[in-house]
């Protein structure tokens, strides 16, 4: 039941409100994060040839942004994350060596604190062409640069290439639904890792009102003599 209850409560966190148009430029928001970095380490896979995203592995974080519309195929905005990743094999100290492939409630610091910042430029779908700026589905492509302080890495930094899809479902010119998956290259320790994320995000400014002006024509009708 309490399994069931988390995944509830996630699904509920996965429902993220964004809208951003040349009338509204400016947005923030609030992300729940999902991490998983073992699915796509090569060491983690020769040890678990069949598991992949386990509920084991994986962990959580937040994330508060902003983002600023450029024009009607680009937005650019900024991130900060903290959260915690699962570190795995590369912070097991060597004398626990077969610590390796044990369960994960039996590893030696299995959790790793981190925070994050980064910057990032969306390419949208929703631009004009491809499809209406106002239609109610809004796919967009994601690419941008993260620097990570990492608790306990050797150096504590780590560089990394976010490369993500993601999909707004609009709502209303100030809201919608959004669900989004990251791959992240790393450059510095070596951890390719992806994330799921999902949450609020508030478009600033007010409701603007679409309104047709009528043109109302009087028709004077002479009387006959």
């Amino acid at each position: 039941m309490n399994q069931i209850t988390k995944i509830l409560f996630f699904l509920f966190l996965s429902v993220s409100l964004f809208a951003q148009n040349s009338d509204h430029k400016n947005a923030i928001s609030y992300k729940m994060l999902v991490t998983d970095y073992n699915t796509l380490d090569t060491q983690y896979r020769k040890e678990n040839p069949k598991r992949y995203i386990h509920p084991d592995d994986v962990n959580f974080g937040a994330e508060i942004g902003y983002q600023r519309y450029i024009f009607s195929s680009l937005n650019a905005g900024a991130t900060l994350r903290l959260g915690s990743v699962d570190s795995y094999h590369l912070l097991i100290d060597s004398t626990d060596g077969g610590c390796i492939s044990a369960p994960c409630n039996r590893r030696f610091y299995r959790n790793e604190l981190f925070t994050s910042f980064g910057i990032h430029a969306d390419y949208k779908f929703n631009n004009g062409y491809l499809l209406k700026e106002n239609f109610f589905i809004a796919p967009y492509l994601r690419v941008g640069l993260n620097a990570f302080y990492l608790s306990r890495r050797e150096g504590n930094f780590d560089l990394q290439l976010p490369m993500a899809l993601g999909v707004n479902i609009r709502l209303n010119p100030l809201f919608s639904l959004q669900t989004q998956f990251d791959y992240n290259q790393s450059f510095v320790v070596n951890k390719q890792n992806f994330v799921i994320s999902a949450g609020f995000v508030w478009t600033l400014g007010k409701m603007i009102e679409n309104k047709e002006t009528e043109t109302e024509t009087e028709i004077i009708i002479a009387p006959k003599l």
